[in-house]
C-alpha cells in the first residue's frame, strides 16, 4: 500500500479501505461487523492517538469489504512527520475481532497558515 499524505490540523480528511483475503484475494464481507476502528498513532510509537470508527459510503460497501475512515476535528492535531494506522474488525455475532495484518503508513505534513 502506498504511503497517503496527510496535512497537519486538517478536519475533514477521510480514507478509504478494501480489505481482501491475503490467500485468494478476495473482500471481506463487513456486513456482520459490529465495529471497524482505525487505531492511528505515530510510527514505531506505542500511544494510541486517534481511534477512528470505519463508515460505509455507500450502500454496499461492507460487502464489498470497503470501509471509510474520517478523521475528526482534533484528530491532525499533531507534530509533522511519520504516523500508522491499524484496523481492527469486531463481528456482532460473537464478539471475535480480527485485526489486518498490513499496517497503514501516513505522512502529515504542516499546514501553511
Amino acid at each position: 500500500m502506498a504511503t497517503l499524505l496527510l496535512v497537519q490540523g486538517d478536519t475533514k480528511s477521510q480514507i478509504q479501505a478494501t480489505i481482501t483475503r491475503s490467500n485468494d484475494g478476495s473482500a471481506v464481507d463487513l456486513t456482520a461487523a459490529s465495529s471497524i476502528v482505525m487505531r492511528f498513532r505515530a510510527e514505531h510509537g506505542t500511544s494510541i492517538l486517534s481511534t477512528l470508527t470505519g463508515q460505509q459510503a455507500a450502500s454496499g460497501d461492507y460487502a464489498n469489504g470497503i470501509v471509510t475512515f474520517e478523521f475528526g476535528s482534533t484528530d491532525l492535531d499533531v507534530d509533522a512527520g511519520s504516523y500508522e494506522g491499524e484496523i481492527e474488525v469486531t463481528y456482532s455475532a460473537d464478539s471475535t475481532k480480527e485485526t489486518v495484518f498490513e499496517v497503514i503508513k501516513f505522512i502529515v505534513r504542516e499546514d501553511f497558515a
